[in-house]
């Protein structure tokens, strides 16, 4: 029972942060949402910020999950790249899917600084892992020219756009070929 209400928590906390943001959301509509009691709520996350930060730190690991798996593959850069595009385009076209990548796309302060910085330090560094792995297809000859760490910038920008884009827009949406993204970062 206590795993259910931390998940219907969640989803709801999950779907309002992704479409109004931490500021825009209030406890009360996560607690409508979720159907349950206002009280159950704080019984679990003091406050909408530390439910937020839940959400957006999960979503945070599972990126880092997915990175991970791509760097133990043995396999091209281009391979790579092109499996966390197809990875990418499944999930931004699941309900769940998109709210995490819109959590982690979104600029956030909670008030809770040490919390806030870890957060946006993670965010970083998943940059700056795309950035290592374009440097390593440049080396091979895979990868476009140019500075690692704007490729990547300018790749998940690119990426949580098109997020915001499929949330916003819904199936009025087109998700773009494939091949527009591997040109962003592949030769």
């Amino acid at each position: 029972m206590r795993l259910q209400t931390i998940n219907k928590l969640k989803q709801a906390g999950l779907k309002l942060f992704a479409k109004k943001g931490l500021a825009a959301t209030n406890i009360k509509e996560i607690a409508r949402e979720a159907q349950v009691s206002l009280g159950l709520i704080y019984h679990y996350y003091p406050s909408k910020e530390d439910l937020y930060l839940s959400l957006a730190n999960e979503a945070m690991e599972k990126s880092q999950g997915v990175a991970d798996q791509l760097n133990r593959l043995e396999s091209s850069i281009r391979d790579k790249i092109c499996l966390f595009i197809d990875a990418f385009l499944h999930g931004v076209q699941k309900e769940d899917g998109i709210y995490y990548f819109i959590i982690i796309s979104q600029s956030f302060e909670t008030g809770k600084r040490d919390e806030d910085q870890q957060l946006l330090e993670k965010k970083l560094q998943s940059i700056r892992n795309l950035a290592a792995l374009v440097q390593q297809g440049q080396e091979r000859g895979e990868c476009a020219e140019g500075d690692p760490f704007q490729l990547a910038s300018t790749f998940i920008s690119a990426t949580q756009g098109i997020a915001s884009f499929k949330l916003m827009f819904g199936e009025q949406f087109t998700l773009p070929d494939k091949e527009i993204l591997i040109r962003i970062l592949l030769k």
